[in-house]
């Protein structure tokens, strides 16, 4: 009987034990609210800028447009949201009023407003429209209201403050439910305001009194992640590029900020939990511009964003600029849904779905090391405490390569992984894989690209954290490759370069006028051809046997072979440096170039390209080339300023040496000629 009840009080005091080894790890402060949690969930979703500034044609109105110019013809709030459903964006975020004042709703607080414009006779509701668009197919809604006002008569007064107060008011009140306000951070500086057209400056810490705006907000939308301002959820990655740095820490502190590009790293040591958000266009532009229809961002670049923004521990918002018609441009609404279910293809199989992991150590209980791959968020593998390091080794089925492995931490107790390797082994040698990234900061979610590496087994190191691990989802994957078109381009010193933006495939090229093919020269380093020549190249996945469009890039004479005669400016290589963003400006006044070629040529026709950059300016409408002081052409680059493309014009062939390139006219008369790559077609 007594061994009997000594075996008892065993079982009890081992369970006892258990009970206390199985408690969860203290959290790591700063810790998210649950709101904040579901918010990262969403991942992405969608910007919307559609206003005055679209019929305007500009990015920052100045607030003494009329009303009545807002007029669309064929507005569908509905199109919107199928095509950003259709790209698995799961909320919208649309610009209430923008910097110009001018607000798409029937607002009491001004007549700048949506009833004032033609639209649907001056009961259009736009936010309205947009609102129940979004609850009848299931995204979320949100709203951006800027706190500059250029048009509001008291901005920059005290009474101005009461204004938005009412607005935001108006818009929580009308609207919704929102899952996000937006405060954007322009503010003050010239305007119109009320015909004063003068500069006003203010302190956005204390005018705006964003603190009891903030107590408006939560007390209709708990819910509500509030972006900008003093007293935010979420901060603003700090560019307008869509990426987040590799690491990136969701805590943050205001206070301890010395520059705002800090925001692309977070702070290990911030007090606040403050995940970060990537807004990005997917024009250059924020707003629809006829000239940036050849400027939408292509899938490659999409994709590329995506890992650099939620696979970087931040969230997705990815803007529409919606055309003058009212509805998003098929191009924009194409790459879009395209960009989505390229991400899907990538991430479609998850290799380790149910594999059984062996962990360095555990928590014990139920911290066990199956919870990263059970696909539960709810669950996670723990370390002891003060046990800040550990691995996870993934034994993988036999022929098994990978590409891709996503790791996220239970953030409910904080963000804690400092740094981690990722190994492979292969016949029984462990080695690093290999990738350009730094590997340190893990948070909600971490995905980091590598190439194609076959694999027996996985480890993941993790070499140092802010306390126990807790990581809740291990996941690994091989994407296909995305066999895009390469871009082949050459620079003043003859180097020709050879890229594409995603990773995963071999490019091969040939210089003869043959097909290339995975026999063909590879591309590893930039090459020299110093002399008329035609590039062709394709990228190829060794594993699938694939290979993607061609790209063909036919180059004329080399750079050295220009001489600019006039003006005389070393600043003149940027015309023949193979990028369309580097321009040359002519001195002011000045409407032509003189260039002298090494030798005679037979000439039939001459290119030119227009600066590339956003907004820019002194593209040339109206044109004239002499050669060898003979007329052989003239006319005008029709469109170039809603389309501002690579111009090719073709005439009959003449023989000759030196030419002259004059611009007769610029867009909008404006006085400096820019050119931003210039070269001539010869025939011999």
């Amino acid at each position: 009987m007594k061994t009997k009840n000594l075996l008892i009080t065993g079982i009890f005091a081992g369970l006892l034990l258990s009970c206390k080894e199985a408690e969860p790890p203290i959290p790591v402060l700063p810790v998210p609210t649950p709101e904040q949690i579901e918010w990262q969930k969403m991942e992405n979703y969608a910007f919307v800028h559609f206003g005055l500034n679209t019929f305007n044609d500009l990015e920052w109105g100045y607030g003494n447009t009329p009303a009545g110019t807002f007029n669309p013809t064929d507005l569908d709030c509905e199109q919107w949201v199928r095509i950003i459903k259709a790209a698995g964006l799961k909320g919208v975020i649309l610009t209430a009023k923008h910097h110009d004042g001018f607000c798409l709703w029937p607002t009491q607080t001004t007549e700048y407003n949506i009833s004032h414009s033609p639209y649907k006779e001056g009961k259009g509701d736009m936010v309205r429209e947009l609102s129940d668009a979004c609850k009848k197919h299931g995204l979320k809604f949100g709203l951006y209201l800027s706190p500059w006002d250029r048009n509001n008569t008291e901005y920059g007064r005290e009474g101005y403050q009461k204004t938005y107060h009412a607005q935001i008011n108006e818009l929580i009140s009308n609207y919704g439910p929102l899952f996000e306000f937006w405060f954007d951070g322009a503010n003050g500086g010239n305007g119109w305001y009320g015909g004063a057209n003068e500069t006003r400056s203010i302190d956005p810490k204390s005018y705006y009194g964003y603190e009891s705006a903030r107590e408006m907000i939560k007390a209709k939308h708990p819910g509500a992640m509030i972006f900008g301002g003093t007293a935010p959820d979420i901060r603003w990655i700090g560019n307008e590029s869509g990426w987040a740095g590799e690491t990136n820490w969701s805590p943050y502190s205001i206070e301890k900020e010395v520059h705002y590009r800090q925001n692309q790293w977070g702070m290990k040591d911030g007090e606040k939990w403050l995940p970060g958000e990537c807004d990005v266009s997917i024009r250059p532009g924020w707003f629809y511009h006829h000239r940036e229809d050849h400027q939408v961002r292509t899938v490659p670049n999409l994709v590329d964003l995506y890992y650099r923004s939620v696979g970087h521990n931040a969230n997705f918002l990815l803007n529409f600029p919606v055309a003058l018609s009212g509805q998003i441009h098929p191009v924009d609404s194409a790459r879009a849904v395209d960009w989505y279910h390229t991400i899907q293809m990538e991430l479609k199989e998850n290799l380790l779905a149910s594999i059984k992991p062996k962990a360095s150590e555990t928590r014990g209980g139920s911290y066990k090391a199956a919870n990263v791959t059970d696909g539960s968020w709810d669950s996670y593998w723990a370390t002891p405490d003060g046990v800040t390091s550990g691995s996870l080794t993934f034994p993988l089925p036999a022929g098994t390569s990978l590409n891709r492995v996503m790791i996220q931490e239970y953030i409910p107790l904080g963000q804690r992984v400092c740094a981690f390797t990722l190994e492979v082994e292969k016949e029984g040698k462990w080695t690093p894989v290999e990738t350009s990234d730094t590997l340190s900061t893990v948070g909600y979610k971490r995905i980091v690209r590598f190439k194609t590496t076959p694999a027996d087994a996985l480890r993941i190191q993790f070499t140092e954290a802010k306390g126990p691990l807790c990581i809740n989802n291990v996941e690994a994957f091989l994407a296909p490759p995305l066999l895009e078109q390469p871009r082949i381009a050459r620079n003043a010193k003859n180097e020709v370069r050879i890229g594409v933006e995603s990773e995963g495939a071999d490019i091969y090229y040939t210089v003869d006028g043959t097909e290339p093919t995975p026999g063909s020269a590879q591309y590893k380093a930039p090459f020299t051809l110093d002399k008329k020549g035609t590039v062709k190249a394709i990228t190829y996945d060794a594993q699938s046997g694939k290979s993607g469009p061609i790209a063909i890039r036919h180059f004329d004479l080399p750079a050295a072979d220009y001489k600019v005669v006039s003006p005389i400016d070393e600043r003149t290589n940027l015309m023949f440096d193979g990028n369309g963003y580097s321009t040359y400006y002519l001195p002011e006044g000045q409407n032509e170039i003189t260039v002298e070629l090494a030798a005679p040529h037979t000439i039939s026709g001459f290119v030119y390209t227009p600066n590339q950059g956003r907004d820019s300016q002194g593209h040339i409408s109206n044109y004239q080339l002499l050669v060898d002081g003979k007329v052989v052409a003239s006319g005008e680059f029709s469109n170039i300023k809603h389309n501002p493309i690579e111009q090719e014009i073709r005439f009959a062939p003449v023989k000759g040496q030196k030419f002259v390139f004059k611009a007769t006219r610029t867009v909008d008369n404006v006085k400096q000629v820019g050119i931003a790559e210039f070269s001539v077609i010869t025939e011999d």
